[in-house]
């Protein structure tokens, strides 16, 4: 249900100030039916490294900038304003903590408790993130469309809410763009000439702890781990396993 409210909630509050497909007709979520929508089609090509060129790069960057661009009042699900919170722990400690529980029955318990561990220990990094903010929270290359190679919308709108603008950064820095040293280039080059790019570094790799965990998390609530999702779930596992062998 909130994946749906949130979906018609961003599609038209960004309709005619970003390339996001056009709300046709809805149909509300009830008892027998969980909701639907109609969207305008928007040819496709699949986002290869090939086709991704600098300008193309530096367009779709510059529109993350403009996402960014709409400050919030707090931090949270913005289709639920009265649990707005002015820190942006709160969120993102719920989200966490969510996925560890998911993942708690799979992962080896040494491993959960590292990450908690971690994840404690740098908390000071939150208290400088470039927030509150609208972010799209899976701003990735399969949730952007592409042909011809112009820009053509961005989708797949369930996950965004108001943090902070680092936390869209974290695909681009986890290889799930089809990106070269010069196309990552220009596409901070791109989101710098609307907004100043935040300075990411310090918490990137508790961004990709918690990416990991969450996808993870995801694909044992759903059980296409060892199926649909397997590749993605060995994926982020691998990250797992050696992320604290690196530190």
């Amino acid at each position: 249900y909130q994946g749906y409210v949130r979906e018609v909630y961003y599609l038209t509050y960004f309709a005619g100030k970003i390339p996001v497909p056009r709300i046709i007709q809805t149909v509300e979520p009830g008892t027998d039916v969980n909701g639907a929508i109609l969207m305008e089609y928007l040819p496709e090509t699949v986002l290869t490294q090939a086709i991704f060129t600098d300008k193309l790069a530096y367009e779709i960057g510059s529109q993350l900038a403009h996402i960014h661009l709409n400050r919030t009042t707090g931090y949270g699900d913005l289709t639920a304003p009265q649990e707005l919170s002015s820190n942006p722990l709160v969120h993102f400690t719920k989200k966490f903590e969510e996925s560890l529980t998911e993942c708690s029955n799979h992962l080896p318990q040494s491993l959960i408790e590292q990450c908690r561990t971690y994840y404690n220990t740098h908390l000071k990094l939150f208290a400088s993130v470039d927030g509150p903010c609208i972010i799209h929270r899976d701003f990735r290359a399969g949730n952007v469309i592409v042909h011809d190679g112009k820009l053509q919308g961005i989708i797949d709108w369930a996950s965004a809410r108001a943090s902070f603008a680092e936390e869209d950064f974290c695909p681009l820095e986890s290889n799930e763009w089809p990106t070269t040293p010069a196309t990552k280039k220009a596409f901070l080059a791109g989101y710098a000439e609307i907004r100043p790019v935040p300075d990411y570094s310090s918490i990137m790799p508790l961004l990709q702890l918690h990416r990991a965990l969450a996808t993870i998390g995801f694909t044992i609530k759903r059980e296409t781990w060892t199926n649909s999702c397997a590749e993605l779930y060995q994926l982020h596992r691998q990250f797992l396993e050696t992320f604290f062998s690196q530190r």
